[in-house]
């Protein structure tokens, strides 16, 4: 009877086995290694929907300063033929755009500064990167090529094209230069123009608009940007923006 109970006692108080303790050590290595894939995808998830935010704001920005500045942009026949102060422009490429526009914006308070602007974008290379760059000039002058305040406005850039509708063709054009410094050599500048009619006769500033209409703006401007991460990956945005003032100002 004691020898009985004294084994039923020692099986009672006997521990787990070493195959016991290898299949839950293997259960436990199994429930951690799930646990940690599952984190694993999860922050790799949340990187490439934060990567996506940030190529989709960047697009936005590029893509919302871009339909400001064309929507608004104009030529002006207002100079002094003899002396001009400045020339306005639009010079457009497959891969850059410089122009004149209403839609500068003052940030000083008493700046000498006006809603028109020189503004500029063109492809380029930072740090062996291709991004866009925003160029701002406040002040026009006869210079346009120089000065101003250039920003990198998009970078990651994989693709940035820009085409112009021809009314006329009723076709996209990859180039559209219209510079009002010739109209003025031409003799269209200014209020008077002393090669279409005698100075005062009603029918002078008819003609000269007449001509001028070959100075005019594109319709509409295609824009496409592609964007790509830093994995490798791609993703495209377009849009059109309808120019408003496409004709010379000559009232």
């Amino acid at each position: 009877m004691r020898t009985s109970r004294h084994i039923r006692i020692e099986s009672s108080r006997r521990g787990f086995t070493l195959l016991e303790v290898m299949i839950s050590v293997g259960l436990v290595a199994v429930i951690a290694l799930m646990m940690y894939q599952s984190i694993s995808i999860t922050m790799k998830s949340r990187d490439r929907i934060t990567r996506v935010e940030e190529l989709n704001h960047s697009a936005q920005v590029l893509l919302s300063h871009m339909k400001a500045d064309i929507s608004m942009a104009f030529l002006s026949n207002h100079v002094n033929p003899s002396e001009p102060a400045f020339e306005t422009l639009f010079d457009g490429r497959e891969e850059g755009l410089m122009m004149t526009t209403f839609s500068h914006e003052r940030r000083r308070r008493g700046a000498r500064e006006s809603d028109q602007a020189l503004v500029e974008y063109r492809l380029g290379s930072l740090d062996g990167k291709d991004v866009i760059f925003r160029r701002e000039k406040a002040v026009l002058d006869l210079d346009p090529e120089k000065g101003g305040v250039e920003e990198v406005i998009a970078d990651g850039v994989r693709e940035f094209r820009l085409s112009y509708w021809d009314e006329e063709k009723e076709d996209w054009v990859d180039e559209w230069k219209v510079e009002m410094e010739e109209a003025r050599k031409a003799g269209l500048g200014g209020e008077v123009s002393p090669i279409v009619a005698p100075q005062g006769s009603k029918f002078m500033k008819q003609a000269q608009e007449k001509m001028l209409q070959e100075y005019q703006l594109p319709a509409r401007v295609y824009i496409r940007v592609v964007l790509e991460d830093s994995d490798g990956n791609e993703f495209p945005f377009e849009t059109q923006v309808p120019v408003h003032i496409r004709q010379p100002l000559n009232f």
